[in-house]
């Protein structure tokens, strides 16, 4: 009888060692996958998120501690994430909001001498100076331009390199320069040899860092087969500008308005009526326009394209300020007449680069095309 137990009580665990070797042979072929969702305006910083703050716009803060959160929940710009945005009177920015560093804890620029780096203090009678040594002096620039294509870049006047797009039109350029208020112009060919405006910005260079310039876009090119055309023609008005872009051709002052879309290598076109024109001269500009609503951000105009409908024209640029087929001394009179104008708020003759104000940018470009 005791026997028999026995063989019963081994058979039952060996049975049950049986379950427990099925369910570990089951849950080890078992598995698992973790979803981590994020959802802007939930309160939460999710992965991918830099911050979540519903209600905030990401609007400019004067330092790090204030800056706000943007609707796609990325950090708005502000003093002190290491980006020199002049839009918002930034001379200078190094990442901080720590002042005896040359540049302030408002993002301005400390002189030599003043804290920055300069005098010691007190009254110890010591050298007068910092010992500290500076860095490099540098300018990095990022933006977008049209893909694959060579982005040319001047500083003070003088070409200092250039640098090829990537297929998403994205460049990075970096170069040695002197400390000061400097002006930089980048300007490219596209696919069809059309050249673009060269586009100029102005900002101060900081002593001994890295004065970063983020956000250049490069204006469309623009360009139509014959600008001496027919009343009621069809024309095609085409260029190449940074990719899938919308595209705002502005005839005129921009009472009329043509739109397009580029494609993902930046092409763009049109057919222009000219039916809707007068029998006269007419002028055409671009630019490009992504994103919406308060991220719209949007282009410099493009050179200025003459469009000459049922008159005969003689075809200049845009440097050719009184139109007689040469760059000389009379333009550069023009020039100086509307020096540091807006024309009343309204295009004023000289404003080459067509940013509403005549200033060195225009000169620039003046120079640039220059015949005598």
């Amino acid at each position: 009888m005791r026997f028999t137990f026995y063989l019963l009580s081994c058979l039952v665990l060996l049975l049950l060692q049986g379950e427990v070797a099925f369910a570990q042979t089951f849950f080890a072929g078992t598995a698992s996958t973790t979803l981590s969702l994020s959802i802007c305006g939930n309160a939460l910083v999710d992965d991918g998120e830099q911050c979540d703050a519903p209600g905030e716009t990401g609007v400019y803060s004067t330092t790090i501690v204030g800056r706000q959160c943007s609707t796609i929940c990325n950090f708005g710009p502000y003093c002190g994430d290491g980006i020199l945005q002049t839009q918002f009177s930034e001379e200078c920015d190094d990442g901080n909001n720590d002042n005896g560093d040359f540049c302030s804890a408002i993002c301005q620029v400390e002189p030599a001498g003043s804290g920055g780096g300069g005098s010691s203090g007190g009254g110890s009678g010591g050298s007068g100076g910092s010992t500290t040594e500076l860095g490099d002096t540098i300018i990095s620039v990022t933006g977008l331009a049209y893909p694959g294509r060579t982005i040319n870049i001047i500083l003070d006047s003088e070409t200092v390199g250039s640098v090829r797009a990537n297929g998403a039109g994205r460049f990075d350029f970096t170069t040695d320069a002197s400390p000061g208020t400097a002006s930089l112009g980048f300007w490219a060919t596209d696919v069809a040899g059309t050249r673009s405006i060269t586009l100029n910005t102005t900002f101060d260079v900081t002593q001994g860092a890295v004065t970063n310039i983020a956000g250049v876009i490069l204006p469309p090119t623009i360009r139509v087969p014959n600008q001496n055309v027919n009343p009621g023609d069809i024309v095609t008005v085409s260029g190449q500008s940074i990719p899938s872009a919308g595209i705002e051709v502005h005839i005129d002052t921009g009472s009329t308005i043509e739109r397009t879309t580029a494609n993902a290598e930046g092409n763009w076109s049109l057919t222009l009526n000219t039916a809707s024109l007068s029998v006269a001269p007419h002028t055409l500009r671009a630019r490009s326009v992504t994103g919406t609503g308060q991220l719209t951000t949007q282009s410099s105009f493009s050179s200025t394209l003459q469009l000459f409908v049922g008159v005969d024209g003689q075809v200049t640029t845009p440097s050719d300020l009184n139109r007689d087929g040469r760059v000389n001394l009379i333009d550069f009179s023009i020039l100086i007449f509307w020096w540091q104008t807006d024309g009343g708020n309204s295009n004023p003759p000289a404003d080459i680069n067509g940013n509403g104000r005549v200033s060195i940018e225009d000169f620039s470009i003046l120079l640039f095309n220059w015949s005598g």
